[in-house]
């Protein structure tokens, strides 16, 4: 494949639009596996993360599937031009946005934390742990965890942030990356534990503890972004 680099702005879509129009005009025919990471990050001069991001637009705009630990195949196309979703925001940044503010918050809601928030933490994770279990992972749980500790931050401005980056959660690119971070089982059981872990130092009112809890949690998130899928 030929690619152009491209310059610094919305890196994936711009990177994806190059993939899709060869995959429109022929060049790569229905199929055929993409190159792997590695080598579009060295041809494009960024970084496989970025690549990552670019792979799954394509993959929700239909024009390739995803195999995790293998790679990226072409689908077979109709010819005309696909919508990408270009106003996703970067799943990996919201990530980094989130690991900025959540721990904080996650403090400030062990000392204000309600029974009410309380109880609904414990049936979360009840929830959270059954989905575990039975190999699925639900991002309605996820949400309704972090969102109540949100809401027991005391921080409005705080929570509205919040509020926004699981808006953004919410978008298919976002949730199509995430889908793909949990399909193994050891995934999905670290991210049940820190998830036990967060919610046991907010219910003891150890703000420090559910800081550290927090961190540890989207620092393991941001690892697995990172990682290599092939």
């Amino acid at each position: 494949m030929k690619l152009q680099a491209v310059s610094n702005r919305k890196l994936y879509i711009q990177i994806a639009d190059q993939i899709r129009d060869q995959i429109l005009s022929g060049s790569v025919e229905a199929g055929r596996q993409l190159p792997s990471e590695r080598d579009l990050a060295l041809s494009l001069g960024v970084s496989r993360p970025t690549v990552r991001e670019a792979l799954i637009a394509l993959e929700v705009a239909d024009l390739v599937e995803v195999r995790i630990g293998v790679g990226a195949f072409v689908k077979q196309q109709k010819g005309e031009r696909v919508a990408l979703p270009e106003l996703s925001a970067s799943p990996l940044e919201v990530t980094a946005v989130r690991r900025l503010l959540e721990p904080e918050a996650a403090a400030l809601a062990s000392r204000s934390m309600t029974p009410e928030g309380k109880a609904r933490l414990e049936e979360t994770l009840a929830r959270m742990q059954q989905e575990t279990q039975s190999g699925r992972w639900s991002v309605d749980s996820d949400r309704m965890l972090h969102m109540t500790l949100a809401d027991a931050c005391g921080n409005a401005v705080l929570r509205e942030m919040l509020e926004g980056l699981w808006k953004a959660r919410g978008d298919e690119l976002d949730t199509r990356f995430h889908q793909h971070l949990v399909e193994t089982g050891a995934v999905r059981a670290h991210i049940l534990a820190d998830h036990k872990a967060i919610v046991a130092a907010v219910i003891d009112g150890d703000g420090n503890g559910a800081r550290a809890a927090m961190a540890r949690h989207l620092d393991f998130v941001a690892d697995a972004m990172l990682e290599a899928w092939e």
